[in-house]
């Protein structure tokens, strides 16, 4: 972190530096006097108007560098706090270099540090470190859940609850003091009336932050639907059809996936991780071995599991390889086959746990039994989404939450494509996983809990602690937990952690 102790000024290119543009944005901070800036400009800088863009031309002794757009931010109403101006120049990448070298080597500014810009508003009390954070999410997002959670924490919405949650500990400590202080005049009776009060309130809300830490959130900040099941049970096929596009090598010979293939794809504004996975099998194979074992490890962590049987190929014994995982929906694939409804009756899958129930069937006639195309002429996606019929057991509700299946009945059999099924139940699960707006950052869930737990310890302590410096320490303990949480505590491993994510110019 020395890097980030000293005061000089500061210069650097905030938008894209990879490729040319038609604008860039070039930032300059913490110089003492904007007129100190006077020989780089043709405009008059005693005329600026402080928040509003100006013309100029960049120049140098008498040599024209650029024609630019600059707006003047005070110190005090700026993002970091200090004297800012922000240059919009032409954007070839020759050109903002020349410009930043100009400045650097006639104007005493030094490169700015990535994430310094940031630092500086940190340490100058323009952002709270928990909006920090949130701009670090929100610049590093890789999933909508992420952006929008970003945003707000940088708005401050987070910040803001973390802060009634402060408020309301300092009139629980408040009340403390008062029972120590002022407890005679006041009266033991209305002083413990206060304080039982006070942790009531701050338990309340400290609770209902602790709700949006519980679950598993690193499925949510990047969600993989998985698929998973035996060779030639039609997981390439059904991830080509999920994504419009013949991505995975569709074949009748056996093991023909021998390591997961990942797409993303966008369901409603959501990007999500779209896996085919290596067809689950004994194998000596050594290579094809490590794709079995990649598969399970990815099938895991997953968010949506989806586990494709083949009823013709499938036996109780291979099953228990799934016993242990909840699936989040079952396909039995090959319904187009003689005898399927049968062949599937003679298998037992009481052992698999999954939430809802469907079979499908690769229409025979577009592509035979999942097997190689056997057409005159590619087949374009919109072909392929449309032929596979998918049959539902029941309504499209849970069946029974990580409870073994139920079995199909013929009068229970719908068609329909499977596609607008599988999207609405990924979409739903999603949608209920993310209602409590669930916190991200694993510092703030760390916290979080610590400060819940310490909470309960309290709550359960305070009828036999008689010693109010007793109590009073306990409650500082709490204290020492909240600083650490909207950052009035910044431990420089938080700070090292955070700001080495961040780009140069922000």
């Amino acid at each position: 972190m020395n890097f980030y102790t000293d005061d000089k000024s500061i210069i650097a290119c905030s938008t894209g530096n990879q490729s040319n543009t038609a604008i860039a944005i070039i930032r300059l901070s913490g110089f003492k006097s904007l007129l100190d800036l006077q020989k780089f400009f043709s405009f008059n800088l005693q005329k600026t108007e402080n928040r509003k863009s100006h013309l100029t031309n960049i120049i140098f002794k008498d040599k024209v560098y650029d024609n630019a757009l600059f707006v003047y931010f005070p110190d005090g109403q700026s993002y970091t706090g200090e004297n800012v101006l922000e240059l919009s120049v032409h954007g070839n990448q020759l050109n903002i270099q020349r410009i930043l070298d100009l400045f650097i080597k006639e104007g005493a500014l030094r490169s700015a540090h990535p994430g310094e810009f940031t630092y500086r508003a940190l340490k100058n009390k323009k952002l709270s470190l928990s909006q920090v954070e949130g701009l670090d999410m929100l610049l590093n997002a890789n999933s909508s859940l992420m952006l929008s959670q970003g945003l707000d924490i940088l708005q401050g919405d987070l910040h803001a609850q973390y802060l009634a949650l402060y408020d309301s500990f300092l009139k629980l400590k408040a009340a403390v003091e008062i029972s120590i202080d002022f407890s005679e005049d006041v009266g033991a009776e209305e002083t413990q009336i206060f304080f039982n009060k006070s942790f009531e309130k701050f338990f309340k809300l400290i609770s209902a932050l602790k709700t949006r830490t519980e679950g598993n959130v690193s499925a949510l900040l990047s969600p993989e639907i998985v698929l998973v099941g035996q060779t030639n049970a039609g997981k390439s096929s059904l991830f080509n059809i999920l994504l419009k596009h013949d991505r995975s090598i569709v074949s009748n010979i056996a093991g023909t996936t021998r390591d997961y293939i990942s797409e993303v794809i966008h369901l409603e504004g959501i990007n999500f991780k779209l896996v085919d996975t290596a067809g689950i099998r004994e194998s000596n194979d050594v290579i094809e071995n490590i794709g079995i074992d990649r598969a399970m490890g990815i099938l895991s962590r997953a968010f949506y599991k989806i586990l494709i049987v083949n009823p013709f190929e499938t036996n109780a014994e291979y099953l228990k390889k799934f016993s242990d995982i909840d699936f989040d929906f079952l396909i039995f694939s090959h319904s187009d086959k003689k005898d399927f409804l049968e062949q599937l009756s003679l298998v037992n899958f009481s052992k698999i746990k999954t939430k809802y129930l469907s079979k499908a069937s690769f229409d025979t006639s577009v592509c035979g039994s999942i097997e190689p195309l056997n057409m005159s002429g590619p087949m374009g996606p919109d072909t392929i989404a449309m032929h596979p019929n998918f049959a539902l057991g029941g309504p499209i509700e849970p069946v029974n939450k990580s409870g073994p299946i139920e079995p199909l009945k013929n009068d229970s059999i719908q068609s329909g494509p499977i596609e607008p099924v599988l999207k609405y139940h990924i979409l739903k699960k999603f949608e209920v996983l993310t209602a409590n707006n669930p916190i991200l950052l694993e510092r703030h869930r760390n916290v979080v809990n610590k400060i819940y737990s310490e909470s309960v310890s309290f709550k359960n302590n305070i009828n036999g602690l008689t010693d109010v410096a007793i109590l009073s320490s306990e409650v500082n303990i709490l204290g020492y937990s909240l600083t650490e949480l909207i950052g009035i505590v910044s431990p420089d491993d938080v700070l090292n952690s955070i700001f080495s994510n961040f780009c140069i110019g922000k």
